[in-house]
């Protein structure tokens, strides 16, 4: 609720776990009243006063999932204000939590509205992606940079569910990222390259969900930097992040078939890590038995090229006049053609004279398109363009792509 004086923002999270008694089912949910967003800024703690000589220096490793079995979940909803899907489902979740946590008990499951703000306004974001503000120089408050909505609600997130930087292990073992797409990625499921425990669930959600036959139903999505604490999305708070896609979805607009699909991941999701959690040789057969070869097909993202960016893009001019506003139209021979290949020389953009501009091989020869004509993706805050992929496999036991793509060009 809203009045001229106070926002309602939710920033705690629901949870459920079982007690000793499995019939004493615990339930408690977290907010906090909040100011108005300008006294609200005047009095907010400056990030600036955090010691970054505390902070150690990022590593390409993993915090090492088999020191510390994975118990607390978060599944977070609405990291896009307008993504109404999550937001039902984390929702239904927190409905059903006694039911929930009889299914999956040795897991506390907790529930976040990630960006209360923009969700009540039905807007992507208010001043800036969320889900590009969890860098270090972000969330450390490097000096200069404006204290926005979107980046104070950061600095919350990474209060709950961290931290992400210091001598403390994050809180959270796993965050789950629930996003609809308006493009035709059906269900795609994102994680990182090395990260065995997310690679061993993608595999085992992929063949409960589509039956290890029909690619299309659904795909892998390996995003390329190698390094947690370089990324800058909400996901790469926790030990683990695993991201949900499902599309076509149009913004704020709910659809019984996207909501059915996301809960579908959601539930072989916590049926892998209960399994995991009771008994790692029997699921290790099962993958074994899924992929005899012991590799996943999978797409490999481009490399980013720009500093905030999870993967590399084939960027269109924005108009002069209106950052937000594409001087290019995405061709229609790739209109709802995500995961399909295109070759150099084939047509990409129409401008405003039916000038068609083509592919110039850019990202390499053939490469398959993702996000095509996201709507999500015009806004410069998100990064705009057309995502770019790679097919490659992936090693199911260490989560590592067999061949590397590491193209950085990014004109047409």
């Amino acid at each position: 609720s809203q009045n001229s004086d106070h926002h309602l923002l939710v920033i705690g999270c629901s949870s459920w776990q079982n007690t000793n008694d499995d019939e004493d089912m615990k339930y408690k949910v977290g907010c906090v009243l909040l100011p108005s967003l300008l006294s609200f800024c005047a009095s907010f703690s400056s990030p600036n006063n955090i010691n970054k000589n505390s902070i150690k220096p990022p590593t390409p490793t993993f915090l090492n999932h088999k020191k510390r079995p994975i118990q607390k979940v978060v599944v977070v909803g609405g990291t896009h204000g307008n993504e109404y899907t999550g937001v039902w489902c984390i929702k239904a979740l927190s409905r059903h939590a006694a039911k929930i946590s009889s299914q999956y008990p040795s897991l506390t499951i907790e529930t976040l509205l990630a960006n209360p703000e923009a969700h009540y306004e039905n807007k992507r974001f208010i001043h800036s992606d969320l889900n590009r503000e969890f860098s270090q120089d972000k969330l450390l408050g490097e000096e200069g940079l404006p204290l926005t909505v979107e980046r104070l609600r950061a600095q919350e997130v990474n209060e709950l569910l961290g931290p992400k930087f210091g001598e403390n292990h994050p809180s959270t073992d796993v965050i789950v990222d629930l996003h609809t797409t308006t493009t035709n990625m059906g269900i795609c499921l994102i994680v990182p390259e090395g990260d065995v425990e997310m690679i061993k669930a993608a595999a085992y959600v992929s063949h409960k969900v589509c039956g290890g036959v029909n690619e299309g139903e659904c795909r892998i999505l390996v995003h390329s930097i190698l390094d947690r604490n370089e990324r800058p999305n909400l996901g790469s708070i926790a030990r683990h992040g695993f991201t949900v896609e499902v599309g076509p979805v149009p913004q704020g607009v709910l659809r019984h078939d996207a909501v059915e699909k996301t809960e579908k991941v959601i539930h072989y999701f916590l049926e892998y890590l209960e399994k995991q959690n009771k008994n790692e040789q029997n699921i290790n057969t099962l993958l074994e038995e899924w992929y005899p070869e012991g590799q996943l097909t999978i797409f490999k993202a481009a490399k980013a090229c720009e500093e905030g960016q999870l993967c590399g893009r084939i960027r269109w001019p924005s108009d002069p006049e209106n950052p937000n506003f594409p001087q290019f139209l995405v061709h229609k021979s790739l209109q709802d053609r995500d995961f399909h290949k295109i070759q150099k020389g084939d047509a990409l953009f129409v401008d405003l004279d039916g000038n068609v501009i083509n592919y110039s091989g850019s990202h390499g020869e053939e490469v398959y398109l993702i996000f095509v004509n996201e709507g999500g993706y015009y806004y410069s805050s998100s990064g705009t363009g057309l995502g770019v992929a790679v097919k490659r496999k992936i090693g199911i036991e260490d989560g590592m792509i067999r061949r590397y793509y590491e193209k950085k060009s990014i004109t047409p």
